[in-house]
């Protein structure tokens, strides 16, 4: 069972700076690491191979030093990795960047499945998945807890839906994408990322590609962001101090002065 495993470098907090004119994050600058819902999809493609043979082809796009997260994602028992970069691909939205996602993969080989994060830490839309699966013509299962099966070309898991869960099944190839926490990944030992820094990680570029300029990067995202700013504080925290009765009677009185305010 071949499987690709598409993951994101992320900043490792919210301290990053923002491009005045693009309105996107300035990643070159900022301290980074493997997105955690990413290495979730890592666990289960690893865990996958070993019941049902195969390779893990790690995937990311983004600037040289994404390179990091591809390291890694070979720490924790990738077979490969392809870094997805070019100044060309700069700037994109979720519609570009799962365009240029789809035709690495088709550029790669053939896979039975993609198994990627429900969202990045940073961004946190969810849509980069399924819109994958729409570029590759596949069916796709999102927010997946547990991958229970892989059989006569069906693979049966348990997704999360509404405040429930549902057992679904897709055919392959299909796209997955997996929660947050739905496991847990295993950590790189010294040998795996040695071996993980030494491995030759081959590079695409448009050029490889051959995607029309028009068609990644800020040229092909139909979505732009016009502005960027940190929202607005409008509540305070208040310490209060005393005795437990103390402290009762002043949370009775703000709840009156509030009660006070709405009525009024």
């Amino acid at each position: 069972m071949d499987i690709a495993v598409c993951v994101k470098q992320v900043p490792v907090s919210n301290d990053v700076s923002v491009d005045p004119v693009t309105h996107s994050l300035v990643r070159d600058s900022a301290e980074s690491m493997l997105n955690p819902a990413d290495a979730n999809a890592l666990e289960e493609a690893v865990a996958l191979r070993e019941r049902y043979d195969g390779q893990v082809i790690a995937f990311t796009m983004g600037p040289p030093s994404a390179e990091k997260a591809l390291r890694a994602a070979l720490a924790m028992g990738a077979d490969d990795a392809v870094l997805i970069t070019d100044r060309a691909f700069a700037g994109a939205d979720t519609v570009a960047t799962a365009r240029v996602l789809a035709e690495s993969l088709r550029r790669y080989g053939v896979f039975d499945l993609v198994i990627t994060g429900s969202e990045s830490s940073d961004g946190a839309t969810g849509q980069v998945g399924p819109m994958l699966a729409e570029f590759l013509a596949w069916p796709h299962l999102t927010e997946v807890r547990r991958i229970e099966a892989v059989e006569t070309g069906r693979l049966r898991g348990l997704k999360k839906f509404k405040n429930g869960f549902l057992r679904a099944a897709v055919t392959l190839p299909a796209v997955l994408t997996v929660s947050y926490g739905c496991n847990e990944p295993r950590l790189p030992t010294f040998l795996s990322q040695i071996s993980a820094n030494k491995k030759s990680v081959p590079a695409y570029t448009n050029k490889e590609l051959g995607l029309s300029p028009g068609a990644v990067g800020l040229a092909g995202s139909p979505t732009e962001v016009i502005d960027t700013f940190a929202p607005e504080r409008r509540k305070r925290a208040e310490l209060l101090s005393g005795t437990p009765e103390e402290i009762a009677g002043k949370i009775l009185a703000l709840i009156e002065k509030k009660r006070g305010k709405d009525n009024g």
